[in-house]
């Protein structure tokens, strides 16, 4: 059997839930039976692609919530293209891709 190491403070992941949706959350703590995460967002197919809506319209964003374990089927790490996204749309701020820096003359 091959243990997987948990996500380490602040690593973007990808929770299933067992309703069926998916979310993307900042884990800011991990604890036994949950973890504490920062502004969950719903995954949905839009006409541009995948589109990020806040996962609870009515919850004040700068909050933490928990996020039972035994409510999740599956998670995983997102891949970078997904992490750069939620990043744009959680602060605005477009992150630097690989060759993106420019130097002064």
């Amino acid at each position: 059997m091959l243990l997987k190491k948990d996500y380490a403070e602040g690593d973007i992941v990808s929770f299933k839930l067992v309703n069926g949706d998916e979310i993307l959350a900042r884990v800011l703590e991990i604890n036994s039976d949950s973890w504490t995460i920062s502004k969950p967002l719903i995954m949905v197919p839009s006409a541009k692609g995948i589109g990020l809506v806040q996962a609870m319209l009515g919850m004040d964003v700068d909050v933490a919530v928990d996020l039972q374990r035994s409510c999740v089927m599956m998670h995983a790490s997102v891949v970078k293209e997904l992490a750069d996204h939620y990043i744009l749309t959680t602060t605005e701020i477009e992150p630097v891709t690989r060759g993106g820096i420019i130097t002064g003359a």
